[in-house]
């Protein structure tokens, strides 16, 4: 294990479960590749506007929105207007059960952290409405050191997900269709393997199509072609490493899976309007979206 590769950047801890990361348009846009990860992610748009794909539905989110992605749901986001400004909060829903068994445990939230029932992706304009406040409250507690503050932070949470169940937004869980499993094991794959040579023919043999096939199978259900998304895909990757290690250019490169140091460089200013050094010394401490 590189010690340079040693994480720099504090996360979230067992005391501490939750992270908020504010994502905002400084140059380029926001662009998060279609992944999943374990945790619950909401999303609060303060801003602009933000294109959303959550399990292959196409979403539009404004000012006030709020979205709910759950455990395992493949995601992406991009923005649509250099304005665009949201805060997600991302947490592992066990955090939220107690220890003892009760109804509040057994009935509302254990389906929860089994995945056997979900929460509506995209709130109701009164729902979004009425949750603004909790998530106002529970940032800003987030933010300060109050004595309790965590405690607030919980109780916010939980007050939330009894909206949910009083409005009618959890729902019960099918089984995953086998066309979603076979999504989310693509989009796995592709992360984990994101340094190395990556094509279609490999990812056709990996997954039995023909590399002809695959594009097309690619394309339709993760709205951009594979090799646009390969390279969002390692330059979100490029992004971790710059801020969450002190790992080199040329180390930086290489895990993200750029052929060289100065094509990554080159890329790296294209989409984001500066240089992976510029952009580690702008943001070195700023607390960015991260993927599971």
């Amino acid at each position: 294990m590189k010690k340079e590769l040693q994480e720099t950047r504090k996360q979230g801890t067992p005391m501490h479960p939750l992270k908020i990361h504010k994502m905002q348009v400084i140059n380029g846009k926001i662009d998060v590749p279609y992944h999943w990860q374990e945790d619950v992610e909401i999303l609060w748009i303060q801003r602009g506007q933000l294109s959303l794909m959550i399990k292959e539905r196409l979403y539009t989110g404004e000012q006030g929105d709020i979205f709910y992605i759950n455990p395992r749901e493949l995601h992406g986001m991009q923005s649509m207007t250099q304005d665009c400004l949201y805060l997600a909060f991302v947490f592992p829903f066990p955090w939220l059960q107690f220890e003892q068994a009760d109804e509040v445990s057994e009935k509302y939230l254990k389906p929860l952290a089994k995945q056997s029932a979900y929460v509506i992706n995209c709130l109701p304009h009164k729902a979004a409405k009425d949750a603004v406040s909790v998530f106002q409250e529970i940032n800003s507690l987030y933010e300060g050191s109050i004595e309790g503050g965590w405690l607030g932070i919980k109780a916010g949470l939980l007050f939330f997900y009894y909206s949910l169940y009083k409005d009618g937004l959890v729902s019960r869980r099918q089984e995953d269709s086998v066309q979603m499993d076979r999504l989310l094991e693509v989009s796995k794959y592709i992360q984990e393997h994101c340094s190395e040579s990556l094509t279609l023919h490999r990812l056709g043999k990996e997954f039995h199509m023909s590399p002809k096939y695959f594009s097309v199978y690619f394309q339709k259900h993760f709205a951009r072609n594979f090799s646009d998304y390969l390279m969002a895909v390692r330059l979100e990757n490029a992004k971790k490493l710059l801020l969450e290690t002190e790992a080199s250019m040329e180390l930086v490169a290489q895990q993200s899976g750029f052929s060289s140091s100065s094509y990554f460089i080159r890329i790296f200013r294209e989409t984001l309007g500066m240089t992976p050094g510029q952009y580690r010394k702008e943001f070195l401490g700023v607390t960015i979206h991260s993927q599971s």
